[in-house]
């Protein structure tokens, strides 16, 4: 039986457990946690492995390009968005509307009413779509436990148990869901509470991941800065990751050919990538960002 039937078999068990006695509610209560949990801890791990495979690699595995979720800052403003003969307060009523568009946290606490895309370049994951389905069958597990008080009580007993917040690859699932969900105030929170566990990590530990992890948060930082409307705050974090990167090497002059676009049905602003968590492709995002930023502020 696959995640995806047990996921759904828990959830139709959900819809009439309140129905059932003491002995039999306990019984099933059980049975929707551990299973729930199975599927949730098992997609999460798949998913961040994909993602940022050296946490879970020796020093001498395959070099794979790990990848960051961020807002597809560059499909928020195309020609039919802002033209150079629109006047100022076209503009402004434009950024007003992006900014209820991107962000939630003062609409829907759950973010469960967000419909979101997440694309990826094959080039970039070659299993793209196992990966989101992982992303997506975690976060509906995520969403399921927390669905009833009785499976929340008892899915934090667990973890509390288990310490599970100080498991430095659950932090990275949980930001990454909180961005999907569009809760960036909270994910600013999480980012933090991030790098609070990268700082307790040994030196030895984190020798060959400080500035991976550090160029991630302060992408991810930036980005949700931006999504609240916080442009000051935006540029100050991207200029923080200018600091620290290193620039990318040029092949023989060459320029890397732009991956064509595909035209998404998605209204705009919501749509999230994955992105290539390196020096070359961080560069141009960051400058879409802060063009961005200038084209509202």
């Amino acid at each position: 039986r696959s995640f995806g039937d047990i996921l759904h078999r828990m959830k139709d068990l959900c819809r009439y457990i309140s129905n059932f006695d003491s002995d039999a509610h306990a019984k099933y209560k059980n049975q929707v946690v551990y299973s729930t949990m199975l599927v949730f801890f098992k997609n999460a791990f798949q998913y961040v492995s994909n993602i940022q495979p050296s946490l879970f690699q020796g020093p001498n595995a395959p070099n794979q390009t790990p990848l960051v979720l961020l807002e597809d800052v560059t499909n928020i403003y195309g020609d039919t968005d802002i033209d150079r003969n629109k006047h100022v307060h076209k503009k402004r009523k434009l950024a007003e509307g992006r900014e209820k568009t991107m962000s939630s946290d003062d609409e829907d606490p759950s973010g469960k009413a967000r419909s979101r895309h997440i694309t990826v370049n094959k080039a970039d994951l070659a299993n793209s779509i196992e990966v989101l389905e992982s992303f997506k069958l975690a976060r509906e597990s995520w969403e399921l436990l927390y669905s009833l008080e009785s499976l929340d009580k008892e899915f934090t007993r667990i973890c509390l148990s288990w310490k599970t917040d100080t498991w430095l690859w659950l932090r990275i699932f949980l930001t990454d869901m909180i961005i999907y969900q569009g809760q960036y105030k909270k994910a600013i929170s999480s980012l933090h509470h991030l790098a609070a566990l990268q700082g307790s990590h040994s030196p030895q530990q984190i020798t060959g991941q400080g500035s991976l992890e550090n160029q991630r948060a302060l992408i991810q930082l930036a980005t949700c800065h931006f999504a609240l409307g916080e442009y000051r705050q935006t540029c100050e974090k991207v200029l923080d990751l200018m600091c620290c990167i290193l620039l990318p090497i040029q092949d023989g002059g060459k320029v890397q050919e732009e991956q064509p676009k595909v035209k998404s049905k998605f209204r705009k602003g919501s749509d999230l990538k994955l992105w290539p968590c390196t020096s070359r492709a961080i560069m141009p995002y960051c400058l879409h960002l802060l063009l961005a930023c200038f084209k509202v502020s």
